[in-house]
């Protein structure tokens, strides 16, 4: 981390400026971009080890997604984002967890610029190209460095910090937290008393990506300073001992069947309960020796078990997370970005013995013209077991699509998904391919 400089409050906006001016000269010099574009936008995201950016430029009211990723540690940029984010300091608000720098031009071909800012201090940073989210870890470290009013703490870091505890709203009926809201649909597809590897497969797939709840209740939160949780503390999850003596991690959907299972096992206990990468609990599922199962929503006619196999299968075949995250949050930009992105595969599922990959059922007599690819291979299992699945660059797949003469293509079959027009796709190829070039 770089030595933290306070700045005087009648410094703060010259210094401001002065960073807002490296860097839009640093973006300039950097973005290879055709003449004629109306803005370049520079999001940062400053994490422990690394500062995040991604860069998109805007023309004739269309946005194209450039680079995602880290800035080198050599990059003239970074003394300047760190210059920004501390002139930015308030002893009350703290600073900035993200920062919007855009670049405007115009009167081409010999164009003016001007460059401006925009500062989020208090809203949740979106994830990006799979660096993960601001995590604890960041969030302490960043608290640690730019220390703000407990009261300007927003609530969603609060929360990561601590765990949830229950007060405030019920945690049920209209105040129920659903982190969610296609894993619900999931659950409450399965048949009471009628576990079916298909209704599991169904719950895999509508978890990756999402978050899920867990009752953390008798972990040890270590304070340190300010902070509510520091780097001592112990998170442990709630489990069950079953009839026949296996142990299962509880993991729940909702709050409202969190509390009411904590009311049911352990009626005196306040329980706390936190929100987890569901991908993160089925590593961590998969890893411990201690447990032999992972249950969802314990004790509702829907609960449903996952056993190891299982959850290992997912994880061992290859699955685009921070693609499922942008359906899932519905953000076309970041989709977009994930797709295009360095490294970027998506899934296919063909009928055996063929290499076809499937199409979007039509309506009527007319031929299917919308070819399917996945970002997992659960989503290829929940639409039929008996596909096999074939895995592709991103890149790859689009273009494939393409000569399949498709008039689009389609990210997952059931929801969350998105239908790409193939004229977005030839944009995205174009994109891709010239930042290469």
């Amino acid at each position: 981390m770089t030595e933290t400089t306070r700045f005087a409050p009648e410094e703060r906006p010259a210094k401001i400026q002065e960073a807002l001016n490296a860097i839009g000269s640093w973006l300039l010099a950097t973005v290879q971009a055709e003449p004629g574009w109306n803005e370049l936008v520079l999001d940062i995201k400053p994490l422990t080890d690394s500062v995040f950016v991604r860069v998109v430029e805007s023309r004739d009211d269309q946005d194209y997604v450039g680079s995602v990723g880290p800035l080198k540690s050599t990059s003239k940029a970074l003394p300047e984002i760190h210059k920004l984010q501390q002139a930015a300091y308030d002893e009350v608000e703290g600073t900035w967890f993200t920062a919007t720098v855009v670049v405007a031009a115009k009167d081409w071909p010999n164009p003016q610029y001007q460059i401006g800012a925009a500062y989020n201090r208090q809203e949740e940073p979106q994830d990006w190209e799979g660096e993960g989210r601001l995590t604890a870890r960041e969030l302490r470290a960043h608290l640690a460095e730019f220390p703000r009013a407990e009261e300007r703490i927003p609530d969603w870091a609060r929360q990561r910090l601590e765990g949830r505890r229950t007060g405030g709203s019920s945690g049920r009926g209209e105040d129920a937290e659903v982190p969610n809201p296609y894993l619900v649909v999931a659950l409450e597809a399965i048949e009471p008393g009628r576990r079916t590897d298909s209704g599991v497969v169904n719950v895999l797939r509508a978890s990756l990506g999402g978050e899920i709840l867990m009752d953390i209740t008798g972990s040890e939160l270590v304070a340190e300073g300010q902070n509510p949780a520091g780097p001592q503390s112990r998170i442990e999850y709630k489990t069950l001992i079953l009839s026949n003596g296996m142990r299962a991690v509880c993991a729940f959907s909702s709050s409202e069947h969190l509390l009411n299972h904590a009311e049911a096992t352990s009626p005196d206990v306040q329980p706390l309960m936190m929100r987890e990468n569901a991908t993160k609990i089925l590593m961590d599922f998969v890893q411990d020796s201690s447990t032999d199962l992972l249950v969802i929503d314990p004790g509702t006619d829907h609960e449903t078990f996952i056993e190891k196999p299982q959850a290992g299968w997912v994880l061992s075949t290859p699955f685009n997370d921070s693609a499922k995250r942008a359906l899932m949050t519905g953000d076309m930009q970041l989709l977009l970005s994930s797709l295009a992105a360095p490294g970027a595969f998506l899934l296919m599922g063909v009928r055996p013995g063929t290499d076809t990959p499937i199409f979007v059922p039509s309506t009527g007599d007319e031929d299917p013209d919308t070819m399917l690819a996945f970002t997992s291979a659960a989503e290829v299992a929940a639409v039929d077991p008996s596909l096999e699945v074939r895995s592709a660059p991103a890149l790859e797949v689009l273009k494939f699509a393409q000569q399949m003469n498709a008039t689009g293509i389609r990210i997952n079959a059931a929801n969350p998904s998105a239908t790409l027009p193939i004229e977005q796709v030839r944009e995205l190829i174009s994109l891709v391919e010239n930042s290469q070039a």
